[in-house]
């Protein structure tokens, strides 16, 4: 297993790399890795292991299946739902076309194997992190990854390289900002786990106190090179949402801390719930937008409204996984030369190219991932900065889905699957022997 947690820290630390060189090739370069991994801990995992992994992996598998279905029905020719365009083609050539609900099968086949890539990083991540030890590895591989890559936005910044205060960022500064966003999280459960371990260090005579305090440290750097590279780089929305997956954190350790029962979490919970539904409902461009679209920060207005437009003809059932950058072209303005692969938030990609049906579904799943995580956070003994921390991320993930498209991203979503696989497996005790 030693093999199989190696390769899976090898892969979050190599996160920087695959950021700034995403494309095609790393998509396959991150498959093949993803593709070993699963195959080293199916080789290495101990019965009892494996029993614990399949008692909670089933749902989880259950519920990432959905969208990979959905996204194969879309490539399949069978004439349902078909998207229009395909009867213009049939008419174009004189023949009969089986149509598919998807405008472009390869791009649709190339989102899906890129999506079960992802899902299983997730799985490999839990299976590594059904072990306690083997899963502090993952955790500080995360906070080394988002710290290399809050450094690498620093940098870009100190050296006039990049700037996201222009309005037009990259696709690959936006999945950077997340990922950072990401990392303030991570870097914050690091250190709870780092203080408890200290709490706890006569039950563990070996346990080095020197050694924690520099883990703590490196904790604590962790939170502020994520946190400065944040407020040099980001809007106050993105901020926001960064700032909504602390509170959660921060949340969930005061209620454990200080024995607080049921009304004591509607106290907590009640007055952070109803500032973001009141940051929700006071944005102006609910006005003009739809939903998916109206929190967008960073696009340039041509590219927001040309989404608006796609987003008013897409067909229920979508145009088709990976399908964004086939269509945006045609709804383009005739003046306008910018060439984008997504929409300007993931929220507006997904509901485009998945329909809308799917895209609400995706957000519920991830709101009860959120109550779920959360409950499991309250009823863990210890190690419940785990689920704590997963929690925290799809928070501020589900706030930067409707900021950006980096959530997309290869690397993000790795980070994403990977803290996704490390929560679930650590939210219950392991009862079965090691």
């Amino acid at each position: 297993m030693s093999n199989a947690r190696l390769l899976l820290v090898m892969l979050l630390c190599a996160s920087p790399a695959v950021l700034f060189f995403d494309g095609p090739i790393m998509h396959g370069l991150v498959a093949g890795v993803a593709a070993l991994g699963l195959a080293a801990v199916s080789r290495a995992m101990r019965p009892g292991e494996t029993e614990f992994l399949l008692s909670f992996a089933r749902s989880a598998t259950l519920l990432a299946a959905i969208p990979a279905l959905w996204m194969l029905i879309q490539v399949l020719p069978l004439g349902l739902f078909a998207h229009p365009i395909w009867a213009s083609t049939e008419a174009a050539i004189g023949h009969s076309v089986m149509g598919t609900i998807s405008i472009d099968i390869g791009a649709s086949v190339m989102a899906l194997g890129q999506y079960l890539t992802i899902a299983a990083i997730g799985l490999w991540s839990a299976a590594v992190a059904v072990d306690r030890q083997r899963a502090e590895w993952i955790l500080f591989a995360l906070m080394a990854a988002t710290a290399l890559i809050g450094l690498a936005l620093l940098t870009m910044k100190f050296f006039g390289v990049a700037s996201l205060d222009s309005g037009n960022a990259s696709f690959e500064e936006m999945q950077a900002i997340d990922c950072v966003a990401l990392g303030i999280i991570i870097a914050a459960a690091a250190g709870i786990r780092t203080l408890e371990r200290y709490e706890t260090r006569h039950a563990s005579p070996h346990r080095s106190v020197a050694v924690l305090w520099c883990t703590f440290a490196a904790c604590a750097g962790a939170i502020a090179l994520c946190a400065v590279a944040l407020i040099v780089e980001a809007r106050d929305a993105t901020l926001i949402a960064a700032a909504f997956g602390v509170i959660a954190l921060v949340a969930v350790v005061c209620i454990r801390r200080l024995g607080l029962g049921t009304w004591g979490i509607l106290a907590i919970a009640l007055p952070v719930v109803g500032i973001a539904a009141f940051l929700v409902a006071e944005n102006p461009g609910l006005r003009t937008n739809s939903f998916a679209l109206a929190f967008t920060v960073e696009s340039p207005a041509s590219v927001i409204s040309m989404t608006q437009r796609i987003l008013d003809d897409a067909p229920l059932p979508g145009t088709g996984a990976g399908t964004f950058a086939a269509i945006a072209p045609v709804y383009r303005d005739s003046e306008d030369r910018t060439v984008v692969s997504t929409g300007p938030t993931a929220a507006a990609t997904v509901a485009v190219e998945l329909g809308r049906p799917m895209f609400w579904l995706i957000v519920a799943t991830m709101a009860g991932s959120i109550y779920v995580l959360l409950r499991a956070s309250l009823r863990r003994g210890r190690d419940s900065f785990y689920p704590m921390a997963g929690a925290g991320c799809l928070v501020t993930l589900l706030f930067l889905c409707f900021m950006n498209p980096g959530a997309l991203g290869t690397a993000a979503a790795t980070i994403t699957a990977a803290v996704l696989g490390l929560a679930v497996a650590q939210s219950r005790s392991r009862t079965v022997q090691q």
